[in-house]
């Protein structure tokens, strides 16, 4: 194979290097060649070197060049061993520095001519030597550290995304004060006295330094037993002495208000954190995966989700995309029909097929095929349309916005000058004060109902005594818009099962299918709404309604929407367990107990909680500790437990009135 050198390209190069100049150290050597080859376009390849002795320590003369220096294989005229592109021009531009024996180096031969096309400056950050941090390029992380700027998103300065994260996670490393770090632990520590159930882990780097940290108090274990089916979890928040991550994992209680199942700090956004972060988490809440998981998109995220937890649904947060995409689509974003085909893609398809058809169309109507953005959006098109998540509950979250109120609140506490401790002190202020608006919200509940708009609706009166208020609002726009803002015709019956098509009288060109089994009182529509959210949906109330039902069957309220929504922990997971029941969960014979420890204390700890600040109820507490601690000690071995059980509940039921009833 013939192959032709390029001849030299004629260039206006910065004269940033020069014969004689003169450096004091191989790596300053290197920077020099590095930063002018930034300048001009092309990446450094490092070439031969040779010494003043055989034991290779004093370097004599060291030779830097082009990176298309050469043939591949240097076989000009052979075949190539690998299929691959070939970058190499067989480029003579260079520079040698000759190294004196008291370690001045000096350029002593210099080639500037290069037989091949420079990359362009928005390119630059791509080329393999950029890779290596040069003292430039920390220099230039450095100011934008300091500047305040976010590392995230397109580079613009020169510099890899990736190198940027790992270059900035070890600088924080290296300014953390050893004393902050302590007092973070020793208020960690503090915590886990105070509270039997606090748990936190902590993840060290090599040389013993802090890096990740997690926490979450018992309350939040707690939380999550009755809400950790949706977990929202979010790395937007930074604003602290060290630039660290807040990394918060939220939830959603049955008010429709934030809950906090625990948070972290880290120092970066790579797959090993997030896999040490999401293993600790469910480690501390007992390996309960949730149902879905929200986040942002992000590869590693992505990754360290598939292996920790696979058993959950991820999907990608649409307040996220919806704030990226101006910057890749551009003009587009402005064109009204554009916008809708867009958002219909989203959140607006009530099919896979609807999806298919209109990206399709958004497509082809633009010409976007070749859309970079686009395309790799829709290789994860399954993680971000809703059309591809209805048969999944995911409490009708879309996003991870409701997070954003989180982040508005530590701002208000947490700054720049923030310590570690001060910013664990403010975030646990912010915690108090969920807790106490929850609190406030199940009184209100507890003392008053919710209006019922029809106040001769028996399906509304019975609705209204098991939901909460904010819940029982959703399924009031539910139940009006299926009644009064719907039509609907029978498509057919077979014995018990007829088949409806439902029509919303502002959505004319929208039809949904109801299927109605009478022997059962079992409804299902196409358009899922009860598996993603748990509430029936207008249509399936229509057919209810024009059927004669006026009682929701007990099977379409989720314990999580309703008031007593709390009283899971109480149920006792060992009943109804035979004895092969801890072999089938995977658990030893030594770890049999787990279980049933897991889900006692949680029940008291609760129990503690709602009792702590009433002195009655404190009481009531200590008198049914004292009874069972005496049953339970008479009765082991002397099979008398059953009767002693049977008599303790015949006592607390005869005087319930003056018993501790929990705020469920």
């Amino acid at each position: 194979m013939e192959i032709n050198e390029c001849e030299p390209i004629e260039t206006d190069e910065p004269k940033d290097i020069f014969l004689g100049q003169v450096v004091n150290s191989k790596e300053e050597a290197y920077d020099l060649y590095q930063e002018h080859a930034f300048k001009v376009g092309f990446s450094v390849r490092k070439g031969k070197e040779c010494y003043y002795d055989n034991e290779k320590k004093n370097t004599r003369l060291k030779d830097l060049y082009c990176s298309k220096q050469g043939f591949k294989n240097n076989e000009p005229d052979g075949e190539v061993a690998y299929k691959r592109a070939d970058s190499r021009t067989n480029c003579k531009a260079m520079v040698r520095f000759n190294v004196t024996k008291e370690g001045v180096w000096k350029v002593t031969k210099l080639i500037l001519k290069h037989n091949h096309e420079f990359v362009p400056l928005h390119q630059r950050y791509l080329l393999r030597s950029m890779r290596n941090l040069s003292n430039l390029k920390e220099d230039r992380i450095k100011s934008m550290v300091n500047d305040a700027i976010r590392v995230g998103g397109f580079d613009k300065h020169g510099v890899m995304l990736k190198d940027m994260h790992n270059y900035v996670s070890t600088e924080k490393l290296k300014f953390i004060e050893a004393g902050d770090a302590q007092s973070l632990l020793n208020h960690l520590q503090n915590r886990q006295a105070q509270d039997s159930m606090f748990c936190y882990s902590v993840q060290l780097d090599q040389e013993s330094r802090l890096t990740n940290v997690f926490w979450r108090d018992g309350k939040s274990v707690v939380d999550y037993n009755c809400f950790g089916d949706v977990v929202i979890f979010d790395t937007t928040y930074r604003d602290n002495k060290y630039n660290l991550i807040c990394a918060p994992f939220v939830g959603l209680n049955h008010h429709l208000q934030n809950i906090m199942f625990g948070c972290a700090l880290l120092f970066d956004e790579s797959e090993v954190s997030f896999a040490w972060l999401f293993k600790t988490f469910l480690e501390s809440m007992g390996n309960q995966q949730p149902k879905t998981i929200f986040t942002a998109h992000d590869p590693a995220m992505a990754k360290a989700i598939g292996e920790v937890m696979p058993n959950a649904c991820h999907r990608l947060c649409l307040w996220h995309i919806a704030k990226v995409a101006p910057s890749h689509l551009d003009s587009l974003i402005s064109d009204q029909k554009f916008q809708s085909l867009f958002s219909k893609c989203m959140g607006d398809c009530d099919s896979e097929e609807e999806f298919q058809r209109t990206w399709d169309e958004m497509m082809n109507v633009y010409k976007l095929q070749d859309h970079q953005w686009l395309s790799n959006m829709y290789e994860i098109h399954h993680k971000w349309s809703t059309a591809y998540s209805k048969s999944v509950f995911s409490a009708g979250i879309k996003s991870c916005q409701r997070i954003e109120s989180t982040n508005n609140v530590l701002d208000e506490i947490a700054g720049k000058t923030t310590t570690l401790t001060q910013f664990l002190l403010a975030f646990e202020k912010m915690l108090k004060k969920w807790r106490r608006l929850e609190v406030e919200e199940e009184f209100k509940n507890s003392q008053s109902t919710p209006p019922l708009v029809i106040n001769i609706s028996e399906t509304l009166r019975h609705v209204s005594t098991v939901y909460t208020h904010k819940v029982f609002n959703l399924f009031l726009n539910e139940y009006l818009e299926g009644t009064g803002g719907s039509t609907s015709i029978e498509i057919g019956q077979s014995d018990n099962v007829s088949n409806h098509e439902v029509l919303l009288n502002h959505k004319p060109n929208k039809k949904y299918t109801v299927t109605f089994d009478s022997s059962n009182m079992k409804i299902n529509c196409s358009c899922c709404k009860f598996d993603y959210m748990g509430i029936l949906c207008s249509h399936a109330l229509r057919i209810y309604n024009i059927k004669g039902i006026l009682r929701i069957p007990d099977q379409y309220f989720l314990k999580r929407w309703s008031k007593n929504a709390r009283s899971v922990i109480y149920e006792h997971i060992s009943r109804g367990m035979g004895e092969d029941s801890t072999s089938n969960l995977g658990i030893n014979d030594d770890d049999a107990g787990i279980p049933y420890r897991n889900a006692i204390m949680k029940s008291f700890y609760s129990l503690v909680l709602e009792s702590q600040d009433s002195k009655e109820a404190q009481n009531i507490m200590w008198k049914l500790l004292d009874i069972g601690v005496e049953r339970v000690q008479k009765g082991v071995g002397k099979g008398n437990l059953t009767s002693d059980v049977e008599t303790m509940e015949t006592n607390f039921n005869e005087n319930e009135e003056s018993c501790f009833t929990p705020m469920l």
